[in-house]
């Protein structure tokens, strides 16, 4: 297999998983459908594309793994298995449609071209509308062939029962530390900068990665240091709310959702960082504010991924002003 198909690779953490599949596929008892959950950046996506690669694959490894050379391999790699669909909002942050689901369930019921399995993917799993997922039940209770859908989700929660009921759950929990750190390592980074990673992302591998690659760690710096100011009466919140209103949505609630629940775990006994200004401030307010505010934001972040489309300038300005009133109104006196 070559560097270049890395991605037919669970990743380390993953390999309870890989082998309960393998042990499962060994007997002959792969489930058709299953259902892989857990928290967002933690390898879920990349785990389906490996398990989809050795499903299709002609000549697996005694490891369960694509050979990376066969004729199914080959067209993989190029895009152009017709036995393999990945099914996706066609705009991001937007529902999965009805149909769009009819198509997958009207191919899945055809011959495999290439004489094996049909392997769907399905992401994220919770974009289903109500409708689309009454129309997949069928299809996931009594499959046609062999085929195999893969059901990815962030918020295992959010789906209909009747899904749930009808896939093999496969839970991917955040990975040890030390795991993700040894993941990391070979990346050489200074050890301030690999610790504000793991701290900007919630310990999340994939998410940390992303920030040491992309100079995400500054930008984030510049959030903290924005929200900080507003939070202590330097900068407005309006004029904040118009300069975050273009920034990736999902993306701004999660980090700051991750932020306050940070401060939440250091008030509870963990340790600061000694140059953080925005923890520096939530660190003083009581845990019952923290509580209250990291549920406000979930709702909005609850909300956004629910397919709902808020305004988002005013749906800031209303957090903002809240934070402000929850920060300053819980704030030990002189913590300034």
């Amino acid at each position: 297999m070559s560097a270049a198909d890395i991605s037919a690779l669970p990743l380390p953490w993953q390999n309870g998983q890989w082998q309960l599949l393998q042990r499962q596929r060994e007997r002959d008892q792969l489930p058709h459908a299953l259902l892989l959950a857990g928290p967002p950046a933690v390898g879920k996506r990349r785990f389906a594309r490996a398990l989809a690669k050795a499903l299709l694959c002609l000549q697996p490894g005694a490891d369960g793994l694509a050979c990376g050379a066969c004729r199914a391999c080959g067209l993989l790699a190029a895009g152009t298995h017709p036995d393999w669909e990945w099914l996706a909002p066609e705009e991001a942050g937007k529902a999965i449609k009805i149909d769009q689901v009819r198509a997958v369930v009207d191919s899945v019921a055809q011959t495999a071209q290439q004489g094996g399995r049909k392997l769907v993917v399905i992401e994220p799993a919770e974009a289903l509308n109500r409708n689309a997922a009454n129309a997949l039940l069928k299809t996931l209770e009594e499959p046609s062939g062999s085929a195999v859908l893969l059901l990815i989700t962030d918020a295992p929660g959010r789906l209909l029962p009747t899904i749930r009921s009808r896939c093999q759950r496969l839970d991917f929990p955040l990975p040890p530390e030390a795991a993700t750190r040894a993941w990391l390592e070979p990346l050489a980074v200074e050890p301030e900068r690999l610790e504000r990673a793991l701290a900007e992302s919630g310990h999340r591998p994939l998410f940390a990665r992303a920030l040491l690659d992309d100079d995400g760690i500054n930008q984030r710096q510049e959030l903290a240091k924005a929200l900080a100011a507003v939070l202590t009466g330097r900068a407005g919140a309006l004029a904040l709310a118009e300069q975050w209103q273009q920034r990736d949505w999902d993306m701004l609630l999660e980090w700051w959702q991750g932020r306050v629940a940070q401060a939440l775990r250091i008030r509870l006994g963990g340790q600061a960082p000694a140059d953080d200004a925005l923890l520096a401030v939530l660190m003083q307010c009581q845990p019952q504010a923290l509580f209250e505010l990291l549920d406000r934001i979930q709702a909005l972040l609850g909300q956004s991924r629910g397919g709902g489309n808020p305004n988002r300038q005013l749906a800031l300005e209303n957090l903002l002003l809240q934070a402000c009133e929850l920060v300053r109104g819980n704030t030990r006196p002189g913590a300034w």
